[in-house]
């Protein structure tokens, strides 16, 4: 596994990717599940750490949790608390920021994070990053199949 860890902010993606878009319609915790889906894809091929943060600042009992579907971790902010928090937390706590990149098209948090010494990217640029590392992945897939 690499060292670069992606913290993305759940529903910032969420309200960016034209094909969680497009599910629109459906419930928040199935776009979310699509959502976890896509990053499993991408961890698993790339090799890097990721960790989504979904907000749950309105919330009355403490969500701050985890689950590790295949390969990623999916945390809930806790009461009062945003995904950028907990994304400036672990940021700011982090011995090597330099390796973490923070997924948001949220450009303040962008710069604060990067003021922290992090990297950034667009939730539409960083969709562009998971896409090419899943078309890399099918492409393995089938020529393993194909052998």
């Amino acid at each position: 596994m690499s060292d670069r860890w992606v913290l993305v902010d759940g529903y910032s993606v969420l309200h960016q990717w034209p094909r969680l878009l497009k599910i629109a319609g459906r419930s928040l915790e199935t776009r979310r599940n699509a959502l976890i889906a896509l990053l499993e894809g991408y961890a698993d091929h790339s090799g890097y750490r990721v960790t989504v943060v979904f907000d749950a600042y309105a919330v009355k009992q403490k969500l701050e949790t985890a689950s590790r579907p295949r390969g990623i971790e999916v945390l809930y902010s806790g009461s009062g608390k945003t995904a950028d928090d907990v994304i400036e937390r672990f940021v700011s706590e982090s011995a090597r920021p330099s390796l973490i990149l923070v997924v948001t098209s949220d450009n303040a948090e962008r710069q604060l994070v990067e003021t922290l010494g992090a990297q950034s990217v667009s939730a539409e640029l960083f969709e562009l990053e998971v896409q090419t590392e899943l078309q890399e992945l099918e492409h393995l897939i089938r020529q393993h199949t194909h052998s």
